[in-house]
């Protein structure tokens, strides 16, 4: 069956092109496949041939599954020519489809492989997708969640500047010299930070409100009052972070109207992260996780290094 779809795929968008331009059918490898569309189809009479080949037939359900398959607006582009090339290119691949099973291709290694990866990506998928199901959240459960946390719904803003460092103990160790050496911290954050962004400015992050970054780096910044204040350790998903507040402009509060939806969005992440990790701690649990680690870190040291990538610090401008 997956193979099946796969070769679909291409007459897909080998249809949509013909009809929009006059071009033949293509050729080449089949491209991704095109949005899919759960209207119900129209009645049609049982049992109804739309084309045969050879000793098969292409019946009307066949094709309305394969049209639907299609965008709306892709099928309404279509004329006539671009309706039978579409029904062609449904039979060219099947007769493809069917010489490759006859060369017994569909047991090449190579693609029972790939159907395993992709039946195991499905069946992750639709059971992650079955742990983001939640209660809905109540009107009570935002009204208690504003009152509780007014100050987050404000326009104030913040500069401060941080460093982030990979490990607990390293970041303990550059808390305690900026304790006694608090003016250290621009050189500090230049020679170990691994945010490079900031790290080339001292750490500096500039002005920033609610919202714009990970929960915990939020709290722990607003909740620095003066100039110069440092916060604790604070560890987010991208290590361990020490912050300094270097100017607060307090603003104005947000009614909870103006917020509720946020709020209900937040509410809800917050239910299906919870719900999540409770499910891979308990699933991690009964299945009694035993690592062997100096295997894992022969096989690791075994494989041929990589070759030097550069790119985009995955830690700046996606949250700190």
């Amino acid at each position: 069956m997956l193979e099946r779809i796969s070769l679909l795929v291409g007459i897909v968008l080998g249809a949509v092109l013909a009809a929009c331009d006059g071009a033949p059918p293509p050729t080449a490898a089949p491209p991704a496949p095109a949005a899919i569309e759960t209207a119900a189809p129209a009645p049609v009479p049982e049992g109804e041939v739309a084309a045969r080949y050879g000793d098969e037939v292409m019946t009307v359900d066949e094709l309305v599954v394969e049209l639907q398959r299609l965008p709306a607006r892709s099928r309404q582009l279509m004329d006539e020519a671009g309706r039978e090339r579409f029904v062609e290119n449904y039979i060219l691949h099947q007769l493809l489809f069917e010489e490759g099973v006859e060369r017994g291709l569909d047991s090449d290694p190579d693609i029972r492989r790939q159907v395993e990866d992709m039946n195991r990506r499905l069946v992750v998928q639709k059971l992650v997708k079955e742990l983001q199901t939640v209660p809905p959240i109540t009107d009570e459960q935002i009204e208690a969640y504003y009152d509780e946390n007014e100050t987050r719904y404000s326009t104030t803003t913040l500069r401060a500047r941080h460093i982030l460092v990979r490990e607990e103990e390293r970041a303990d160790e550059l808390r305690e010299k900026l304790e006694s050496d608090p003016d250290s911290f621009e050189e500090l954050a230049k020679e170990h930070s691994v945010d490079t962004a900031s790290a080339r400015k001292g750490g500096d992050l500039g002005f920033f409100g609610h919202g714009r970054m990970v929960p915990e780096f939020e709290a722990a910044a607003f909740a620095l009052k003066e100039s110069g204040d440092l916060s604790p350790v604070v560890k987010t998903q991208y290590g361990y972070h020490i912050i300094r507040l270097e100017e607060r402009r307090e603003g104005e509060g947000k009614p909870l109207d103006q917020v509720r939806e946020q709020i209900r969005a937040s509410l809800r992440h917050e239910a299906v992260q919870e719900r999540t990790q409770e499910y891979y701690e308990d699933l991690k649990d009964r299945a009694n996780i035993r690592i062997d680690a100096e295997v894992v870190e022969r096989v690791a040291a075994d494989l041929p290094a990589p070759s030097p990538v550069t790119g985009a610090n995955p830690f700046h401008g996606g949250g700190h």
